[in-house]
């Protein structure tokens, strides 16, 4: 179990988690909706930082369990990735003038 608590770990699954989140909420709400478009229609309603936020706080519950388990250097990295998707949802955010 060593092995696994390492910072890379930690970013790499700190960047999967919130991907597969992102697949379950678009097969599950409307898969029917090719990708492209169900981007372009969230960007339309300024809606994408909500749906990044949402797809990042799963990295919080993985946090907790990587921090529960005494896996602290993989914790770090999903904290480190977590930090930089969440100043990607500000810029963005400013970006779109939604701030």
């Amino acid at each position: 179990m060593k092995k696994l608590n390492t910072i890379a770990t930690g970013v790499i699954s700190g960047l999967l988690l919130p991907v597969l989140v992102f697949m379950i909420l678009y097969y599950g709400k409307i898969s029917n909706i090719d990708s492209a478009l169900f981007l372009q229609y969230f960007s339309l309603l300024s809606v994408i930082p909500l749906l990044i936020s949402h797809c990042i706080l799963p990295n919080l519950i993985l946090f907790f369990i990587l921090n529960s388990t005494n896996q602290a250097q993989a914790a770090k990295g999903v904290v480190i990735i977590t930090v930089i998707l969440t100043v990607g949802v500000f810029i963005v955010k400013i970006i779109s003038g939604v701030i």
